[in-house]
């Protein structure tokens, strides 16, 4: 709109400059009315141009207001859970197919995500399997950089004797590259979390990154087992 007032202000003035110099001409009669066919002719071809330019620019303005509110629509579209994948005969794959993930029995694809993060609750919603995948230039952020041995990533996260390391094993690549599996166990349950394992890798050819996590809250141990089944199923495809 402001592009338009701006074409139609020099549409205007454009006009009153061949006005006034029609009206200050005073030659003969012949050249005075060559003059004048000749602004008359410039002043024709200036409003085709500014009205075309007007034409346009409103065009622009339409289309770009349609990708707007199309653009709007899908932000405001609310996630489901087949924006994530399905679980098929206790497998879960991925929307677009590139990885699976077989979850313990039961356990249910939560509504709210997409295949980027996608969480699967057990029955009881005390326990969580999460599965993180990220491909491009977001990959590097997405995951956490383990350093190479138990003592080191210890002296990051240590929260005393309540915490153990259940196991931890780490394997980096030449080019950064990592694959990485860890579990803790809480005597006493920070946050609610009595038990906690990951398992995952970055790959930095292809720039992908992907990881399963457990988080157990109940006292069921068997649920500890069924966790582990689960990241061992973790496959990229």
């Amino acid at each position: 709109m402001r592009k338009n007032k701006i074409l139609a202000g020099i549409l205007i003035a454009m006009t009153v400059m061949i006005t006034a110099t029609a009206c200050g001409k005073n030659n003969t009669k012949a050249e005075s009315t060559q003059e004048t066919k000749q602004q008359a002719e410039a002043s024709t071809e200036a409003t085709t141009a500014v009205n075309a330019e007007v034409a346009s620019s409103e065009q622009e303005t339409s289309e770009g207001a349609d990708t707007s509110e199309e653009e709007e629509t899908k932000e405001t579209q609310p996630l489901t859970a087949n924006d994530a994948g399905d679980i098929k005969e206790g497998l879960f794959t991925s929307k677009s197919g590139k990885y699976q993930i077989m979850p313990p029995k039961g356990w249910s694809l939560d509504e709210d995500g997409d295949e980027s993060v996608v969480a699967i609750s057990s029955p009881n919603g005390e326990d969580y399997l999460e599965v993180t995948y990220v491909q491009g230039d977001d990959a590097d952020g997405a995951r956490e950089v383990y350093p190479d041995t138990m003592d080191e990533y210890k002296k990051l996260i240590s929260r005393g004797e309540d915490m153990e390391f259940v196991r931890y094993d780490v394997k980096n690549g030449s080019d950064g590259s990592q694959t990485f599996r860890y579990a803790l166990r809480y005597k006493t349950p920070q946050d609610g979390v009595r038990y906690y394992a990951i398992s995952g890798s970055y790959n930095a050819a292809t720039k992908t990154y992907i990881s399963a996590a457990g988080t157990i809250g109940s006292t069921d141990s068997g649920v500890e087992g069924q966790i582990e089944a689960a990241l061992d199923s973790l496959k990229l495809k």
